[in-house]
């Protein structure tokens, strides 16, 4: 009698997995060497789960929709992975029979309509690509990306329910989207699903759209978006400093209450600091933004005080030694009245203490508005770092900011110990604040980190030897803040697979509908299993 071993039957599936792949993708559109494999199964946190068994970039819808047909039937899991700029386990595998996805084969720009206000693309297009395509049209999607926009993809930040530049969330400004479900229909959602119609409107009865968006990916694969356009509006730039956080948070708060700005982002001494010592860019870098705002700002006059206000002989010099820094922007149809509210968001911020900045950081945000991811990766000593988040109401924003505090002192010596130090940001959209302390530590650089590195964070890496006790202490220092910050009512962007959705919701009648949700959209829960704790189970057999 001939009994196969399990480990026989995998290499046997695997095989001919991947030759189905090949023949449904083309051999180059299928990655299986361990090394691509183990990257694309990483993201920024570094935390691993299992490898993927193959990377695969379709280019086409109809090739998504056989990809699922195919997962069904092989009991394979397909993750959607857009630049991997998360930092929460959205796409990292729990499974080894599993399929990440490469969505950045995705990547056009389907139509920019200026008259009905709205742009269609595919969900792999980066956000620089996107500022590129709209670029001498005269308008923008009101949230304009995150950070890390130079890799980050619209797709990756409709699951992650983006914050960062603009106006509140990215959420907020979609107007319908193609979604391939678990069993390979084709799903379109808002006027977008009405024949004939375009889609320049998102609530065509309930609101299919909301469903698949902020989802971590769970309930489908997102192939293309409409997003809203509007005019660009005038800005006015601030940036002040504060004595200590706390003042810092307290002028945040009453921001929020006064609606009056649009995004107004804090920066924890550790970071203006190390701002201090960047170079200053390349003078073509200068001239291009400098062109573009005045450009933006014919009335000569005002744009050339702004870009004094913006100037400093030392470039980011000026931040040194600073506690912190706080940039927000002001934005209105005129000039004029963009200037009134920034200077009614400079009174707010004098009351609790602030002293005024050259606006540097606010400008170069607007005008060259993505970082160098391979700076990120690792800071000028080599210590790698790891941000946690977690969004308040306004008016629970000290208590946090102090509950952050107090945790630090707290920990003072064990961190001490073991080279560990904490930093701490928060953020201001809107109406809602959101903290984002970070935690930095030396260890060598892994896989996915030493990818995106700058060369010379590389070779600072190289030379920090693995102490598994310090990465430890540290990975318990950020679950432990989590469950602080979690215990006082909070909410997370980038729930995925770091945050306990499924914990805060236990119980309540939402995670019933969801669970219901994800049998319907997913019903053999092919989908990414695990992220937000749905889909552990096998599902339904097609």
């Amino acid at each position: 009698m001939n009994v196969r071993t399990a480990e026989e039957t995998h290499t046997d599936k695997t095989i001919r997995v991947i030759q189905a792949l090949q023949d449904l993708l083309g051999v180059d559109a299928v990655r299986t060497s361990l090394e691509d494999r183990t990257l694309y199964s990483l993201d920024f946190s570094e935390e691993p789960g299992e490898i993927a068994m193959a990377v695969v970039k379709p280019q086409t819808v109809e090739q998504i929709s056989a990809l699922m047909r195919l997962a069904q039937r092989e009991n394979l899991a397909i993750n959607t992975r857009g630049g991997g700029m998360s930092y929460t386990r959205g796409h990292v595998p729990i499974k080894p029979d599993t399929l990440v996805m490469d969505n950045t084969g995705f990547n056009r720009v389907l139509e920019v309509n200026t008259v009905d206000r709205y742009v269609t693309i595919e969900t792999g297009v980066r956000w620089v690509d996107l500022r590129k395509a709209l670029k001498g049209t005269g308008m923008r999607v009101p949230y304009l990306g995150t950070l890390s926009g130079n890799h980050a993809t619209v797709g990756g930040g409709l699951s992650q329910n983006a914050t960062g530049m603009g106006r509140m969330t990215l959420a907020e400004h979609v107007l319908g989207l193609e979604v391939v479900l678990g069993d390979g229909q084709i799903l379109k959602t808002g006027s977008w699903a009405t024949s004939g119609t375009a889609p320049f409107y998102r609530y065509n009865g309930p609101d299919l759209t909301g469903m698949f968006l902020c989802d971590s990916g769970a309930f489908g694969i997102k192939t293309k978006v409409n997003l809203l356009l509007e005019p660009w509006p005038k800005m006015s730039f601030g940036c002040v400093t504060f004595n200590d956080r706390v003042s810092l948070v307290k002028a945040q708060a009453a921001m929020a209450q006064s609606g009056l700005h649009t995004e107004a982002f804090a920066f924890d001494g550790y970071f203006v600091n190390e701002y201090a010592l960047k170079p200053s860019p390349p003078k073509h870098e200068t001239r291009e933004m400098v062109n573009e705002f005045l450009k933006d700002n014919p009335n000569k006059w005002r744009a050339y005080r702004a870009l004094l206000r913006a100037w400093h002989p030392s470039g980011l010099g000026y931040l040194k030694g600073l506690p912190n820094a706080m940039y927000y922007i002001a934005e209105a149809a005129d000039q004029a009245a963009a200037d009134r509210v920034q200077q009614r968001i400079a009174k707010i911020c004098e009351t609790y203490g602030a002293r005024k900045l050259p606006t540097t950081i606010p400008f170069g945000l607007r005008y060259g508005p993505y970082l160098n991811v391979g700076e990120i990766m690792a800071n000028r000593e080599g210590e790698v770092n790891f941000p946690i988040n977690a969004k308040f109401q306004a008016s629970k924003a000290v208590k946090a900011m102090q509950a952050f505090e107090q945790f630090e002192k707290d920990n003072l010596a064990l961190m001490a110990k073991h080279g560990i130090r904490m930093a701490c940001n928060s953020l201001l959209h809107g109406h809602f604040w959101g903290i984002e302390p970070v935690i930095f530590w030396k260890r060598p650089l892994g896989p996915y980190r030493h990818h995106y590195a700058t060369s010379d964070r590389r070779e600072k890496g190289l030379q920090i030897e693995e102490n598994a006790e310090r990465t430890a202490v540290a990975i318990d220092l950020r679950h432990r803040m989590q469950a602080m910050f979690r215990s006082m009512g909070s909410l997370h962007v980038q729930w995925a697979k770091s945050y306990p959705f499924a914990k805060a919701l236990e119980g309540q009648a939402a995670w019933h509908v969801l669970e219901q949700i994800k049998d319907i959209t997913d019903p053999s829960h092919v989908i990414n299993p695990g992220v937000l704790g749905l889909g552990l189970d096998a599902g339904k057999k097609p």
